[in-house]
């Protein structure tokens, strides 16, 4: 029984083969292999319908070592593609959704088995790659259309074009983050859901030839949508009411922070007076009597407010820590509950600490001025008083 031709018999050829114009070539024949291969054509009518391939000579005129002209035309789909560059290999049958068996480009001699494969061959298996993962989402292809079929709300089609030009605009990366995102072992059919609503979402407002490329150049915002969808369902959370719970918490540590300053208000009021009016009220005393007395009233008073505020102050600076300590364990126990989305929330976070800090900061310069209306007061009582008071008042 006569073999039949295969394709590594035709890939031998191609590979020795000098193209012209058109289907002629001229073919160097290397091996023994391939004058047999030209052989087998010249006397079996399927093996040359298979191969779509002749010699341009007599079979005499054929062996080892010598050059022969022949056309080579494309052979049967089911053994492969012949194709002049990458566009005619794209343009077969169905290569925009699956690889072909096999494929050899005339221009640069790459073929589907090349070992590592070019760039080219890399970027258009990713593309591959990625059109079969939109075809786990989409509802079914359209095969004669080789068109994507969604339906959400309406119908939306997604049509499968792409030409060699545009196998470099794709996102390798992103293909890969998608297919990542999609690993595991639970949950394949909510992680679908979830890139079936990002897919559709990007591309509704796409022409609808453009959809395709769209996608394919915004992979990476795809397996970020991804992601964060995933994050939300794995978590068992709705992402409002989480927000909801976070701003809720935000308004309670806020007012109580504002409270820290509504408890000392009355006391703040009344630090002009321990600083500029208590100055005021200073009389000359260059002997022990009455004015004098009422200088040292004035500027204990004076001190002893300026005690009690930074009291106060110190007290509300504790309770200021004691919110700060609030914050830090809400921020870590989100993060320990919710660690997917807490990135989400930090801002929110930062916020009340910045806060936080400026209300400790407050406090700082509060007892600062207090201080310092209490030493100007005492400077200003011994520039006043011209009599030692408790040495010789008291005597």
């Amino acid at each position: 029984m006569a073999r039949s031709i295969a394709w590594s018999d035709l890939l031998e050829i191609y590979q020795n083969a000098k193209w012209q114009e058109g289907d002629n070539a001229n073919v160097f024949v290397q091996t023994e292999n391939i004058a047999q291969t030209f052989e087998l054509v010249e006397t079996s009518d399927k093996a040359e319908y298979d191969a779509n391939l002749a010699a341009l000579v007599d079979q005499t005129a054929i062996g080892v070592g010598k050059t022969i002209p022949a056309r080579i035309g494309s052979p049967r789909l089911s053994l492969g593609v012949l194709a002049d560059n990458w566009d005619g290999v794209i343009a077969s049958p169905e290569a925009r959704t699956r690889e072909p068996t096999a494929f050899f480009i005339k221009g640069d001699s790459t073929h589907s088995g090349k070992t590592p494969p070019t760039e080219q061959m890399v970027r258009y298996r990713k593309m591959l790659e990625f059109v079969g993962l939109l075809g786990k989402t989409a509802l079914f292809l359209d095969v004669q259309r080789q068109t994507f079929v969604y339906f959400k709300e309406n119908r939306v089609e997604i049509p499968i074009r792409f030409e060699a030009s545009d196998l470099k605009l794709i996102d390798p990366d992103g293909v890969s983050a998608i297919r990542e995102a999609l690993d595991g072992a639970v949950h394949t059919e909510q992680r679908l859901a979830i890139l079936t609503n990002a897919v559709i979402a990007l591309t509704v407002s796409q022409p609808s030839e453009n959809r395709f490329m769209y996608l394919a150049q915004n992979a990476g915002e795809i397996a970020s949508r991804v992601r964060d969808g995933y994050r939300l369902f794995a978590s068992s959370f709705s992402y409002s009411k989480i927000r909801g719970e976070v701003e809720a918490a935000q308004s309670d540590y806020v007012s109580r922070m504002h409270k820290t300053f509504v408890d000392i208000q009355g006391q703040l009021l009344g630090l002009p007076v321990a600083t500029v009016v208590v100055a005021t009220q200073l009389k000359a005393a260059n002997v022990c009597g009455p004015e004098a007395w009422a200088n040292l009233a004035v500027t204990a008073g004076a001190w002893l407010f300026a005690a009690l505020l930074i009291g106060s102050c110190v007290n509300q600076w504790y309770t200021l820590k004691s919110i700060g300590a609030d914050i830090d364990r809400q921020s870590r126990k989100l993060t320990r509950d919710f660690s997917e989305i807490s990135a989400m929330f930090s801002d929110a976070f930062k916020a009340l600490k910045t806060r936080l800090c400026w209300h400790r900061t407050a406090l700082i310069v509060i007892c600062g001025i207090a201080l310092s209306g209490a030493v100007f007061a005492t400077v200003v009582f011994r520039s006043v008083t011209g009599v030692d008071i408790l040495g010789s008042c008291l005597k």
